[in-house]
């Protein structure tokens, strides 16, 4: 993987999780926020043909493992951000993913 690569990926994974963000904001309450919603949408469509292009030059195998990224990223974003309530099952799935995804990296 080129730093290039490394680079596009954590900004697709940010953006996954910014884009979820700003729609549960923007979906909060009686009535939605489009800007919010807007903003999401965006932050989304970036993640989606980031992901495309990563795929052009990345096997799915190497590259899916790193969309474990982003989950860990949106829970901890979701309890500093939003302030939801995580778990301690939450918690620990979070721990099992990021060990996932450092044996699936020693792997290449």
């Amino acid at each position: 993987m080129t730093l290039a690569q490394l680079v596009l990926v954590l900004l697709a994974q940010t953006a996954q999780v910014g884009g979820q963000l700003l729609l549960k904001r923007g979906m909060s309450g009686a009535r939605a926020k489009l800007p919010l919603v807007a903003g999401g949408i965006a932050f989304l469509t970036f993640w989606f043909l980031a992901w495309l292009k990563l795929l052009q030059g990345l096997d799915i195998s190497y590259l899916y493992p790193f969309e474990g990224i982003s989950l860990v990223l949106l829970v901890v974003a979701a309890r500093a951000i939003l302030h939801e309530h995580t778990s301690l099952q939450a918690w620990v799935g979070v721990a099992l993913i990021t060990g996932g995804m450092i044996l699936v990296g020693l792997n290449f």
